[in-house]
C-alpha cells in the first residue's frame, strides 16, 4: 500500500475543503470565504502537507479561478444604476479610491518600500468587492440612491486599481525603459478596449442568436470571450485579470443578472472555479508568519489605511454629495470588503516579487477583518434607511413576454428585448393556455426557450394555465414580479374581473402596439423611445 498521491487525491482534498470549509465557519458566523482560505492552509505545505509545494495542479486551476472571479465581477455590476447615478458614482468612486490609495501608498513608503510596491499596496487597498450587496439588496435597498452610487463607484475603483496593477506589473523587472513600457501599455489598453467593448459583444451576440438554442453553447461562448480577452491582455504585458474584468463589463448587457446564462456562470463559479482560487491562496497561508509581530504590525497598518480610507470617503460623500449619515454608513459597508481585486493584486504582487510572504499573510488578515466589519456595519445602518417604493423599479427590469404559441413572430421577441436592454433586465417568455385548451406537452417550454434564445432573450420559459388568457397574463406577471408585460396579439380583451399588476403592451404586428393599465404620458414616451413600433396610449 502506498500513500495517496496524484491529481485524483488533490481534487478529492480540494472538494472536501470546498464542501466542508464554508459550512463549518458559517456555523460560527464567520464568512465562508475564510473557511476556504483556512482549508487551503490545512491541506497545503504549511499545514498537514497533503499537497506539496511542488504541485502545479491546484495553483494552475486557481489562476483560471482568478480570471473567472474577475470576469464575474464585471458581469454582476449594475451598469443601469451607474448610468442613472453616474455623477454621484463617479464622485464617490474617486473619493473611495483616492483616500485608501493615498493612505496605502504612504504606508508603503513609510516602510521603506520602493514606488512600485507602495503604489500596488495602495491600489489593492483602494479596490473593493460587493460582498455585502446581496445583504443590502435583500433588505429592500437595491434601488436606493446611496446603494446605487456605491455599486456604480465599484466600476471606477476596480478599473483604476487594475490599471495601477497593469502599470506596476508591466514595469517591474522589465529591461525596457519606463516610457517604452508605458507606450506598450497604452497601445495594449487601446487594443484590449476595442476588442472587449466593440468586437466581443458583437461576436457574442451573433453566437447567441445563431447558436444560442443549445444551453451549453452560450456558456462556452462567454468563457471563451473572457479567456480571449485575458490572452490578448497578456500579449501586451497586461495582467490577464484586467482583460477578464473588461470582458465582464463588455458582456454585461448581454448576460442579465436574472437570466439562465448568468445562473450557469454563477453556478460553475460558486461551485468550482472561485473556491479553487481561494483554496489556492490558502496554500500560502502560514500561521507561523501571521503570529510574528512584524506581520501583525503590517496587518494593523493595512487595516487602518484601508478601513480608515473607506470611512473617510463615506464621510466626504455625506458632506459633499448630501447623503444622510445612515446612507453614508451603508456606502461604507458596501465599499470596505476586500476580496476579489485585493486577492488578485496581492497574488500577482507576490508572484512578481514585490510582496513577501509576510505581506500576503497580512493582507489575508485585512480581508478577514473587512469581511467581519462590513456585514456588521451594513446591518446596523440599513435599518435606518427608508425603503424605496416598489414602483421605483426600472421599466425593463423584469419583462414578461406572454405568447399563445411556441413560435410567435420574431418581432415580438426583439421588442421585449429592446425594452429590457437599457435596464439590464431579463425577459421571461410565458406560454398561455386556457383550462379548456388541450394539454401541452413538455417539449413546449423547450421549444419556446429555443425560439427566445435565437432572438436574444435569456429568461426561463414557463407555461401558465388559467380560466382565460387575461387571467393567465395577470397571474404570470404577479408570479414574476413583472415591471412590464409584452403580449403577442390582442389577448387582453377578456379582462372581466382581472386587474393587471403591471403595464401591458399588446404587440399587434404592422398595426403597432397598444398600451393598457392606465399609462402615463411619460411611460408611453419611454416605451416609444425603446421600441421600434408606434404606441397608442
Amino acid at each position: 500500500m502506498t500513500a495517496p498521491d496524484g491529481p485524483a487525491w488533490e481534487f478529492l482534498l480540494l472538494f472536501a475543503v470546498v464542501i466542508g470549509g464554508p459550512l463549518l465557519l458559517e456555523r460560527a458566523r464567520v464568512p465562508g470565504i475564510i473557511g476556504l482560505l483556512l482549508g487551503g492552509y490545512a491541506i497545503g505545505p504549511n499545514g498537514f502537507g497533503w499537497i506539496s509545494q511542488a504541485s502545479d495542479t491546484l495553483p494552475d486551476l486557481g489562476q483560471l479561478g482568478l480570471l473567472y472571479l474577475m470576469f464575474v465581477a464585471g458581469l454582476e455590476l449594475d451598469l443601469a444604476l451607474l448610468r442613472a447615478y453616474r455623477r454621484s458614482a463617479i464622485s464617490f468612486g474617486l473619493l473611495t479610491f483616492a483616500a485608501p490609495m493615498a493612505a496605502g501608498t504612504a504606508v508603503g513608503f513609510a516602510l521603506g518600500w520602493g514606488a512600485p510596491a507602495a503604489l500596488l499596496l495602495g491600489s489593492l487597498l483602494a479596490s473593493h468587492t460587493l460582498i455585502v450587496y446581496p445583504l443590502i439588496r435583500g433588505g429592500g435597498l437595491g434601488s436606493d440612491p446611496a446603494v446605487a452610487t456605491a455599486v456604480g463607484a465599484t466600476v471606477l475603483t476596480d478599473t483604476l486599481a487594475l490599471i495601477v496593477l497593469a502599470v506596476v506589473a508591466g514595469t517591474a523587472g522589465s529591461a525596457a525603459s519606463t516610457w517604452e513600457v508605458l507606450l506598450r501599455l497604452v497601445a495594449g489598453f487601446a487594443v484590449l478596449g476595442g476588442f472587449c467593448f466593440y468586437t466581443l459583444p458583437r461576436a457574442a451576440r451573433w453566437c447567441f442568436r445563431r447558436l444560442g438554442g443549445e444551453r451549453t453553447v452560450r456558456y462556452l461562448v462567454a468563457i471563451a470571450g473572457f479567456l480571449a480577452a485575458a490572452v490578448l491582455a497578456q500579449v501586451f504585458g497586461i495582467e490577464g485579470i484586467v482583460g477578464a474584468f473588461f470582458a465582464g463589463l463588455a458582456l454585461n448587457r448581454l448576460v442579465p443578472n436574472e437570466g439562465r446564462l448568468m445562473d450557469r456562470i454563477d453556478f460553475f463559479g460558486a461551485a468550482v472555479f472561485i473556491p479553487v482560487f481561494l483554496v489556492s491562496v490558502g496554500l500560502i497561508l502560514d500561521p507561523r508568519v501571521i503570529a510574528q509581530p512584524s506581520t501583525l504590525g503590517l496587518a494593523a497598518l493595512f487595516v487602518v489605511a484601508c478601513v480608515g480610507g473607506k470611512a473617510l470617503a463615506a464621510w466626504l460623500a455625506r458632506v459633499l454629495l448630501g447623503f444622510s449619515g445612515s446612507r453614508a454608513g451603508v456606502m461604507f459597508a458596501l465599499t470596505t470588503p476586500q476580496a476579489a481585486a485585493t486577492l488578485a493584486s496581492t497574488t500577482i504582487g507576490y508572484q512578481i516579487g514585490l510582496f513577501g510572504t509576510s505581506v500576503v499573510n497580512a493582507v489575508l488578515v485585512l480581508i478577514l477583518v473587512s469581511l467581519v466589519v462590513s456585514p456588521i456595519a451594513g446591518r446596523r445602518f440599513m435599518r435606518q434607511v427608508p425603503r424605496p417604493s416598489a414602483t421605483d423599479r426600472p421599466l425593463g427590469a423584469r419583462v414578461v413576454l406572454a405568447v399563445s404559441t411556441v413560435e410567435p413572430p420574431p418581432e415580438v421577441f426583439r421588442l421585449a428585448a429592446r425594452i429590457a436592454a437599457p435596464d439590464g433586465g431579463v425577459v421571461h417568455p410565458v406560454l398561455l393556455r386556457r383550462e379548456s385548451d388541450p394539454a401541452h406537452d413538455t417539449a413546449a417550454v423547450s421549444a419556446l426557450e429555443a425560439a427566445a434564445s435565437a432572438h436574444g432573450v435569456d429568461g426561463a420559459g414557463a407555461v401558465v394555465v388559467d380560466r382565460s388568457l387575461a387571467a393567465g397574463i395577470a397571474h404570470a406577471a404577479a408570479a414574476h414580479l413583472a415591471t412590464l408585460v409584452v403580449v403577442d396579439g390582442p389577448m387582453w380583451s377578456d379582462t372581466a374581473g382581472v386587474a393587471p399588476p403591471a403595464p401591458v403592451l399588446e404587440y399587434r404586428g404592422t398595426d403597432g402596439a397598444l398600451l393598457h393599465a392606465a399609462p402615463t404620458p411619460d411611460l408611453a414616451a419611454e416605451l416609444g423611445r425603446r421600441a421600434a413600433t408606434s404606441i397608442d396610449a
